[in-house]
């Protein structure tokens, strides 16, 4: 019986010490809530701040709410915890929520609490007032006015009016393709150069070479501009879209296209190789690979250029007609002589 007795006693001293600790310790905790104003309009939303003066190597447990703070004020948003180290050693804690009220009358904010440890810390209630709208009743009674009507934006026209003129071009689109279909006519027209493609090259050709560019160390445009004058010769000659793509992209357009000779090809792709590693790479080729580089070019727009069939086919068109003309001459003669004995 005296050891339970001692064991109580201890007990109840260890419990109140403990109790004193932690009430001597709340003396130095305030918890406060404040609303912006205790008096506003229904629906209006105002702040509500909460906030904690604690000792450093204390811990408040600061409310969170879900959807209200009370039957009458609505929580519409709540910020984080911030916190302020004061001079005094003690942490300042706030927290601000936005709130609204919807129903008028005068409410009271009961205490909140804020968990201390096994203790429970609350503010003192706030008392607060909810207007309404005032309403003149000596007025007659109006009407419930229509709403305005907003103007339109250009945000709510422009997808409307761009739909419509992408539809248009739809539209004209196929029945230009069906007109040309039916006429059996190409429906895209290759352009054609004023000049023949190998006229133009061979002009820019001769230019680069009476410039001397590579003779004055500007190598880096010597090749800038003998593969921009290939690039337009192969456009004016295989309305192959050049200047809008590498090196490697053109000759994989003329595979797919109706190019067939290989040697040409190949002095190409060299010609290319060897201007791609000077514009990119800053390699400096010797003297010899300027000359081959330049007659390489030479030879590119002299084996391709389409007046050699031209020539060709007009030639043997001469041909057939003196054969025919002459043959006409014959038989005349010999009608005369026959008539004329």
């Amino acid at each position: 019986m005296l050891r339970k007795a001692k064991f109580y006693i201890v007990y109840l001293l260890v419990f109140g010490l403990m109790h004193f600790t932690f009430k001597s310790n709340a003396q130095h905790i305030t918890v406060k809530a404040k609303l912006d104003t205790t008096e506003f309009l229904i629906g209006d939303q105002i702040g509500l701040e909460l906030e904690v003066r604690q000792p450093i190597k204390e811990f408040v447990g600061i409310p969170i709410f879900e959807q209200n703070v009370n039957q009458e004020l609505e929580v519409l948003e709540q910020s984080e915890n911030d916190t302020t180290l004061l001079e005094t050693g003690h942490f300042i804690i706030r927290k601000r929520l936005l709130v609204t009220a919807f129903d008028s009358g005068y409410y009271a904010l009961p205490p909140i609490p804020f968990l201390y440890y096994s203790d429970t810390l609350r503010t003192d209630p706030i008392l607060f007032h909810v207007k309404t709208i005032p309403v003149d009743t000596s007025q007659a009674i109006k009407d419930i006015k229509r709403p305005y009507g907003a103007p339109l934006s250009f945000a709510e026209v422009f997808p409307w009016a761009g739909g419509s003129l992408i539809l248009a071009l739809v539209i004209f689109i196929l029945i230009y393709v069906i007109k040309k279909l039916r006429r059996k006519e190409p429906i895209i027209r290759r352009i054609k150069p004023r000049e023949p493609a190998h006229i133009i090259a061979f002009r820019g050709l001769e230019k680069l070479k009476k410039d001397k560019l590579w003779q004055q160390e500007k190598i880096k445009e010597y090749y800038t501009d003998l593969t921009d004058i290939l690039r337009l010769y192969l456009w004016n000659r295989y309305s192959i879209r050049t200047l809008e793509r590498t090196s490697e992209e053109i000759l994989e357009s003329l595979e797919i296209s109706d190019f067939n000779d290989e040697e040409a090809y190949d002095i190409l792709k060299d010609v290319f190789q060897v201007s791609d590693l000077v514009k990119f790479a800053k390699f400096k080729p010797i003297a010899d690979e300027h000359e081959k580089c330049l007659s390489g070019a030479y030879n590119f727009v002299d084996r391709t250029k389409l007046i050699i069939e031209e020539k060709k086919d007009a030639e043997e068109d001469k041909k057939d007609n003196n054969s025919s003309l002459n043959s006409e001459n014959e038989e005349v003669k010999m009608l005369e002589e026959q008539s004329n004995p």
